[in-house]
């Protein structure tokens, strides 16, 4: 319960820029397959405003309880190996491998690495990666967060990085497989991820009644949709792609499932998420 952190911000949003002609109708690009065209955010009375304080809320629940917190975490790790003589296998100079090792060889000694290791298998370039993880947590808000593309240290970014999309996502997936209890079924302990979303070229099957996911569909730029059931809803591509995904995945936990992600509470009572809905 996060309650305590979130509880000393103050969300001040900030002025929104001027509409260009398309942002208008945004609402209404959004499409299901089903074999009719639907306006997903308004079939809902949900208005672009709305969206506007939703996505922001979003964004810095993600940024105070995922990202800055791995951040701090990761440093505070790093410290901790300096100090047991360890200097020489810090967290973004050697490989998750050697991470997996050394943790279970000195997670006793050090706590929370044996917990930081799944966010760090993500990226064969630890080094990009964990620079990336420490830019993006050290605000509060991510505000160094680029949706297609990433940081340039020492040389430009390019496709063969992970984009800040890809990173959060994973961050955010990993986050929540910490929080849903394990199961038998998903022994690697990705129970959130392993249920709920699924990336190209994976497809997900729409013979299934009870789906519900988040399919990333493109890689470069990163692109996400929603399936329910047999639907998929195509939300509009750009910057707030992946925060849609999540709203319209979370505004269907909250509406549709009373709040549960099986059994777990994503309200007050759990992991306190669906509280970026209230007014």
């Amino acid at each position: 319960d996060n309650t305590h952190l979130l509880s000393k911000y103050q969300y001040q949003v900030s002025t929104r820029s001027p509409q260009s002609p398309s942002a208008k109708n945004s609402l209404t690009d959004i499409t299901s397959n089903s074999g009719t065209e639907e306006v997903v955010w308004g079939q809902f009375g949900v208005s672009e405003d709305d969206l506007y304080i939703w996505t922001e809320k979003l964004r810095k629940w993600i940024s105070l309880t995922v990202v800055s917190r791995l951040a701090q975490e990761i440093k505070d790790i790093n410290k901790a190996l300096r100090r047991i003589g360890c200097e020489d296998t810090q967290i973004g100079e050697v490989g998750v491998s050697t991470l997996k090792q050394l943790a279970l060889t000195k997670g006793n000694f050090i706590p929370g690495f044996n917990s930081v290791v799944p966010y760090l298998d993500f990226s064969s370039n630890q080094e990009y990666f964990t620079r990336r993880i420490l830019e993006l947590g050290k605000d509060g808000c991510m505000s160094e967060f680029c949706w297609n593309s990433g940081g340039d240290y020492g040389k430009k970014w390019g496709e063969h990085l992970p984009t800040d999309s890809a990173i959060v996502m994973h961050l955010l997936c990993t986050y929540m497989d910490s929080r849903l209890p394990a199961q038998p079924r998903f022994p690697d302990g990705k129970t959130f991820t392993s249920q709920y979303f699924i990336k190209t070229p994976d497809k997900p099957n729409l013979s299934k009644k009870d789906n519900l996911l988040l399919h990333q569909t493109s890689i470069n730029p990163p692109c996400y949709q929603v399936v329910v059931g047999e639907n998929i809803f195509t939300l509009p591509k750009g910057r707030n792609n992946m925060f849609q995904a999540l709203l319209l995945f979370l505004y269907h936990v909250k509406h549709k499932q009373d709040g549960m992600l099986g059994r777990i509470n994503l309200g007050l009572s759990g992991i306190n998420l669906l509280w970026i809905f209230d007014n």
